[in-house]
C-alpha cells in the first residue's frame, strides 16, 4: 500500500510520516509526497520545479483540481491521500469559525473545514480515500504534546509556542523536514503515544489518528497488523 501526501510544507510532512509509519508499520519509502516534493539534488538546483513548493493556498488549489489526487488514486494500490492544511488561515477560504470558548470548539472547527473541502473543494464527498489531517490552528500544536501537558489546540501561535518549549531544552526549533522529523518522532511511537496520553492534549491530532485506524488499518496487510504498536 502507498498513502500520498498533500501538505502545507515540508516540515508538515515530516510529522504525518512518523504518525502515518507509526501506526500503520509502512515504511517511510510508501508515504510518496504530492506536495511538496522532496526538493531536487545539488546537480539539479538551476531547474526549478513548482511542486517542491506549497502552502494552504495551493493545497486548496490541488484540492479543487484533483489532478493530482485523481492521477494517485487511480494506480493499483494507491488508496489513500492524506491532505493537511492548518486552521490558522480558515478564515481565508471562507469559514466562520465557532465560539472559542466553546468546549468542543476544536471538533467544530475541524468539521467546518472537512464538510468545506468536500462539498466546495471537491464538489463531492471523497472521505472513503482522505485521510484528513486538519490541524488546529498549525500542525507544530501536534508536536507540541510532546513537551507540554495542556491542550495544545488552543494556542493561536502553536509555532512560537512550541519554540519557547523547546528553548528552554536547548533543543533546535528549526521548522524544515529533517528538525521536525526528530521533533516529532516520539508520535510514530504507539506505545509512548499512549502512555504518554498526547492524543488528550490535542483534538485535531487524535482525530488524525482516529482516521488511520477507522479507514487505513483494516485494508493493512496482516503483517503490518502488529508492526504499528511499537
Amino acid at each position: 500500500m502507498k498513502i500520498g501526501v498533500i501538505c502545507e510544507g515540508h516540515a508538515d510532512r515530516a510529522v504525518i510520516i512518523n504518525i502515518l509509519t507509526g501506526l500503520t508499520g509502512l515504511d517511510s519509502s510508501a508515504i510518496e509526497p504530492l506536495r511538496p516534493v522532496y526538493a531536487k539534488d545539488e546537480t539539479d538546483k538551476a531547474i526549478v520545479d513548482p511542486l517542491t513548493f506549497s502552502n494552504w493556498s495551493i493545497v486548496k488549489q490541488e484540492c479543487e483540481s484533483r489532478e493530482l489526487i485523481d492521477g494517485f488514486l487511480a494506480i493499483e494500490d494507491q488508496e489513500f491521500i492524506t491532505i493537511h492544511i492548518d486552521s490558522a488561515e480558515s478564515h481565508e477560504y471562507g469559514i466562520i469559525r465557532p465560539d472559542r470558548k466553546s468546549d468542543n470548539y476544536c471538533q467544530q472547527l475541524r468539521k467546518l473545514i472537512i464538510d468545506h473541502m468536500n462539498n466546495v473543494w471537491f464538489g463531492e464527498d471523497l472521505s472513503e480515500v482522505i485521510l484528513y489531517a486538519i490541524a488546529i490552528e498549525e500542525i507544530d500544536a501536534w508536536i507540541l504534546t510532546i513537551f507540554e501537558k495542556t491542550d495544545t489546540s488552543k494556542f493561536l501561535d502553536a509555532k512560537g509556542r512550541l519554540g519557547k518549549a523547546l528553548a528552554k531544552q536547548n533543543i533546535n526549533s528549526t521548522s524544515n523536514f529533517e528538525n521536525y522529523i526528530k521533533l516529532s518522532k516520539s508520535l510514530s511511537k504507539t506505545k509512548l503515544v499512549n502512555r504518554n496520553d498526547y492524543l488528550e492534549y490535542n483534538c485535531s491530532l487524535k482525530a488524525f489518528y482516529q482516521e488511520i485506524i477507522d479507514k487505513v488499518m483494516p485494508k493493512m496487510p496482516e503483517e503490518h497488523s502488529d508492526k504499528g504498536d511499537n
